[in-house]
């Protein structure tokens, strides 16, 4: 097992990518002073395998254990964190209501010039939940897009709407809902013939809750209009401009430096493998690219 942990594709060369600009240090860093000492707001989606609240009220998540474990490092021990309409986290962001977001964000050229990212952690497709036995036969976006009668729900604002909107798959097409909740409700209701989310989302909601619920996946889908495909997630801070701007940049530095160190240690690996990341997830593109280029 260790062996598999260690292999994990691509993750010295994001480590030291990280350690290059991670250079900031507390007694430069004000907002990590302030976060040590009032702690820090974390805005998530709520479902898995990214950020969701068990049963007990804790926590979890891939994307929640690597804020924990990050922050913990650094000497920031108290967390709150606010399960939100995936829609509303970077605008929560922006507006200074939340710290960081920790929900799968995929790092995107438009999302980067409203918000800043730490080095993505992992890369995937997309896919979409449909009743057992894909009854329509629909696999792709473009199936959705060639189908009569048939809608797709989608998070509003999410990446999976913008990507089956490239694919060809029109407005009246889409179903926008707020949350994981109302994507699954609206393909059992009949009301939607797929939900899209992430490929380890849906494999997620399979994996959980398939047979429960009558469901299974499209499978995951990493061609668009053409093209490879492969959406990366990250932690999110907010940005602003002047000195508001430079701070939130030292202390993503400090995060991005902090999470180097957990990625080249293996324990990322080990952690993540939980929900089922393994080294063929690992990320092919830099933060610096994904904000250039891509969607």
């Amino acid at each position: 097992k260790m062996s598999v942990i260690r292999s994990f594709k691509g993750a010295m060369v994001l480590a030291a990518s990280m350690l290059l600009t991670g250079t900031a240090i507390a007694s430069d860093n004000p907002l990590l002073e302030k976060y040590r000492t009032e702690g820090a707001k974390v805005a998530i989606a709520g479902y898995a395998p990214y950020g969701y609240k068990q049963a007990d009220g804790s926590f979890t998540g891939e994307q929640v254990e690597i804020v924990k474990h990050v922050l913990g490092q650094m000497g920031v021990s108290k967390l709150e964190f606010i399960a939100m309409d995936f829609g509303a986290i970077i605008p929560s962001l922006v507006a200074g209501r939340a710290d960081l977001g920790a929900a799968g964000i995929y790092v995107r050229p438009k999302r980067c010039e409203q918000v800043l990212f730490a080095e993505p952690t992992w890369g995937q497709g997309a896919a979409y939940l449909v009743k057992k036995g894909n009854p329509k036969g629909l696999h792709t976006f473009t199936d959705i897009a060639k189908t009569d009668g048939v809608k797709l729900a989608v998070l509003a604002g999410g990446t999976e709407e913008t990507l089956a909107k490239k694919d060809g798959v029109p407005e009246d097409k889409l179903l926008k809902v707020g949350d994981k909740a109302a994507g699954i409700s609206a393909v059992m209701s009949g009301r939607a013939e797929g939900f899209a989310l992430s490929a380890f989302a849906i494999n997620d909601i399979v994996r959980t809750a398939g047979d429960l619920i009558g469901m299974e996946s499209s499978g995951s889908i990493t061609e668009i209009a053409g093209e490879n495909y492969q959406g990366h997630g990250s932690i999110a801070f907010p940005k602003g401009t002047g000195d508001e701007l430079k701070a939130n940049m030292a202390f993503r530095d400090a995060f991005q430096a902090t999470l180097a160190k957990y990625v080249a240690s293996g324990d990322y690996a080990k952690m993540a493998s939980a929900w089922g990341f393994g080294p063929k997830d690992a990320p092919t593109k830099s933060m610096k690219e994904l904000c250039g280029s891509g969607l």
